[in-house]
């Protein structure tokens, strides 16, 4: 019997307007669940096998054990971003692949915005396989692995899954560190078995949120020409810093070859503009209000036919926080559209 773990670190970093916060990613596993009596109930259970929902209930168990022992607020389960991460475990243990990005050319950003995403997501991915077919383009005959929604997932290989996140160290700890990011506050598992006669792939990735409001993007692909509005609500006690604006080349699609060949993702290197609240530059495009104790923005981008050209474009919105000790801003959301 074959069984084969394959473990990548994902790394992303990046810089605020104001050139202070930098952040790390990584991608090796995922689960989701809520945090509260049933979980603690799991985590009391001698081993055993359990459903697919339990382990990702007990997956949030672990990981907000870990953020406890550091000192680091709970993080709670996540519909929208389990929801995008369950497309993402479904596919990678289908077709046998372990990366950031999909089948379709698209990172998480755009899936998790896809899905109906309002904050800003950072993944962390896993995948393992038994038996003697291992993945994608090696494998011969035999027919298509297919999803097993009523498998059993044991609490070890959960446990293993965290522990090896965890346990990581520096300089290659992404995983760690995006577990421990305090300023995470939500997290979606996405966790699939697929089959395959008698050899098996689970797939597994955590979804981390920021959720400090709500952001949404008018359309997810304009033609050039068009316009395009992002506008939002930012909890109390935090104040628009700016909205940037980044291009990347269109997603295409990609072979399982060129999937495994992938590694660390981020933003686009290309920034187009950026806009500061009551800045000359921002006048006519981005307006700030105050609504009940919440900061509201709305900010219009028109893609000018002699200054734009396709591409996947992102927006990120960033805040500074209420907290006079704290140095650097945060980043709320991250939004992606097509422009064809």
């Amino acid at each position: 019997m074959l069984k084969l773990k394959k473990n990548t670190v994902k790394g992303r970093g990046f810089l605020t307007p104001t050139f202070l916060f930098a952040w790390a990613a990584a991608f090796e596993c995922l689960c989701v669940g809520l945090p509260g009596t049933a979980s603690d109930h799991l985590l009391a259970q001698a081993d055993t096998d359990l459903s697919i929902a339990d382990a990702k209930k007990y997956m949030i168990t672990l990981i907000n054990r870990d953020r406890k022992a550091n000192g680091l607020k709970e993080v709670t389960g996540d519909e929208t971003a389990e929801r995008a991460g369950n497309l993402h475990s479904d596919e990678m243990a289908k077709l046998g692949y372990l990366s950031h990005w999909n089948i379709l050319g698209r990172k998480p950003d755009q899936r998790y915005c896809a899905a109906g995403g309002t904050g800003f997501v950072m993944e962390n991915g896993h995948l393992e396989f038994s038996g003697f077919s291992s993945g994608g383009e090696e494998e011969g005959g035999g027919g298509e692995f297919s999803l097993d929604a009523d498998a059993k997932v044991s609490k070890k290989t959960i446990e293993g899954i965290e522990t090896g996140f965890i346990n990581e160290q520096p300089p290659n700890d992404g995983h760690r560190r995006n577990i421990l990011d305090p300023d995470h506050t939500k997290v979606g598992i996405g966790l699939s078995v697929a089959k395959k006669g008698d050899s098996q792939r689970l797939a597994c990735v955590q979804e981390f949120v920021h959720d400090y409001g709500k952001v949404e993007i008018s359309a997810q692909s304009v033609n050039v020409g068009d316009s395009f509005v992002v506008k939002g609500s930012l909890d109390p006690g935090l104040t628009l810093q700016s909205v940037d604006l980044f291009r990347d080349e269109l997603p295409k699609p990609m072979t399982l070859k060129e999937l495994e060949e992938t590694y660390s993702y981020g933003p686009p290197e290309q920034r187009i503009t950026t806009y500061f609240p009551g800045a000359p530059a921002a006048v006519d495009a981005l307006s700030v209000t105050s609504n009940a104790g919440r900061q509201e923005f709305s900010c219009r981008f028109d893609t000018d036919k002699a200054l734009w050209k396709p591409g996947l474009y992102y927006v990120y919105v960033w805040a500074r926080p209420g907290d006079p000790g704290r140095k650097t801003n945060l980043v709320v959301a991250s939004k992606t559209i097509e422009v064809r």
